[in-house]
């Protein structure tokens, strides 16, 4: 019943109706970055430093910043609770070895450009802000507390696969699961 509502939830989401114009942003290294970048994909990762099924995926997505950010992506990982400072933010990616970039997003301005609801969910961006790909890193949780031994669909590496190639990403949508991100103080 937690996932329907969820999925149901996510996919209620209105997709962006124009692109996401360029921001600045300082990460939690004391760094300004621009979203989107100039690059290919810009890829912004919804987690949080207490979410568990977003600590969970963190080796998966650790392995594909491995692998993509030598493709012309840039990743970063946003933190869009208000709590945590730049030192817990810095210690959560160090711990998890994520490997990007964190930016702490407390007035929710990627959450709202891209529509993010949960942690972790994935949002890929074109070089001029358009909405790429926006959903689940994989399907490893089935629902909250359940998971399985291995993904069956890796959604954002196809994703990414698709935009590297130069073609329509298929499946621009998929429902993510996690922990809501939580609204504005």
């Amino acid at each position: 019943m937690i996932l329907t509502a969820l999925t149901l939830a996510v996919l209620a989401q209105a997709w962006p109706a124009k692109p996401m114009a360029p921001v600045t942003m300082v990460d939690a290294a004391g760094v300004t970055r621009q979203i989107p970048s100039k690059r290919t994909a810009t890829v912004l990762v919804f987690v949080a430093t207490d979410c568990p099924i977003a600590n969970r995926t963190a080796p998966e997505l650790s392995r594909i910043v491995k692998r993509y950010a030598s493709k012309s992506v840039d990743f970063f990982y946003v933190y869009a609770d208000s709590a945590p400072t730049n030192r817990q933010i810095q210690s959560h990616l160090i711990e998890f070895n994520l490997g990007a970039p964190g930016i702490k997003d407390a007035k929710h301005l990627l959450v709202k450009a891209v529509g993010a609801m949960v942690t972790p969910e994935a949002a890929v961006l074109n070089s001029r802000g358009q909405l790429l790909y926006r959903g689940r890193v994989n399907d490893l949780f089935v629902e909250h507390g359940v998971a399985r031994k291995t993904a069956k669909t890796n959604d954002l590496r196809d994703a990414l696969d698709q935009i590297l190639a130069g073609v329509p990403v298929k499946n621009r949508e998929t429902p993510a699961l996690g922990c809501s991100i939580p609204p504005l103080d």
